[in-house]
């Protein structure tokens, strides 16, 4: 008997398998918004602007946590109900909205469990690196495509350059810092990204 001609192709194997990682990783996530009074939008949204410390659009928190402007608003509402969140007007244009957390918020998103922690727990050093780098690299895809709002990751940043020291365990280089880069050093949401041209 011949595998390849009684299996799935390998590329549906692979997103059932992530599917079902997706599924546990948003129970987990209930649970934790459960215990936390909190909707997983409220709490995505969250998690969102207390990563930018110069604060976020309401746009851009609906675009990251993939729901439109109005549910975003809600979640939004409730966060600063429950002092979570704070809405002012945005400096750079009157007509938006802009986000900033409280320190009863941060302290929220600081302490919030990451819902893939216990998915990747069961992986080595190695293997996280390389799940790190093949991550980035659907992240990136999936942006170039527009089928996901822009992330933060190093290889969209304008310090970013990559593979500038081949064949090393450092190939890449960050300008910002000033500093050489292994794979395992890219973030997937870093606060001081810049957007390359």
């Amino acid at each position: 008997m011949n595998f390849d001609q009684i299996t799935e192709p390998l590329d549906r194997r692979l997103a059932d398998g992530l599917t079902r990682l997706a599924a546990v990783a948003r129970q987990l996530d209930w649970q934790a918004a459960e215990a936390a009074g909190l909707s997983p939008t409220q709490a995505d949204i969250l998690r969102f602007v207390a990563n930018r410390p110069a604060g976020a659009r309401l746009t851009d928190a609906a675009a990251h946590a993939g729901v439109r402007k109005a549910t975003a608003s809600d979640a939004v509402s409730a966060l600063e109900r429950k002092a979570l969140v704070r809405k002012y007007a945005d400096a750079t244009d009157g007509r938006a909205v802009a986000l900033k957390v409280t320190a009863r918020g941060h302290q929220v998103a600081r302490d919030w469990p990451s819902n893939f922690a216990p998915i990747v727990a069961g992986l080595n050093q190695a293997e996280q690196e390389a799940l790190l780098g093949l991550v980035v690299k659907m992240i990136r895809h999936l942006q170039q495509r527009r089928l996901i709002a822009p992330q933060r990751t190093c290889v969209t940043c304008r310090h970013f350059r990559e593979n500038v020291a081949p064949g090393t365990g450092t190939p890449h280089f960050c300008a910002f810092v000033g500093a050489p880069m292994a794979e395992l050093h890219l973030r997937v949401d870093c606060a001081e990204h810049e957007l390359a041209a």
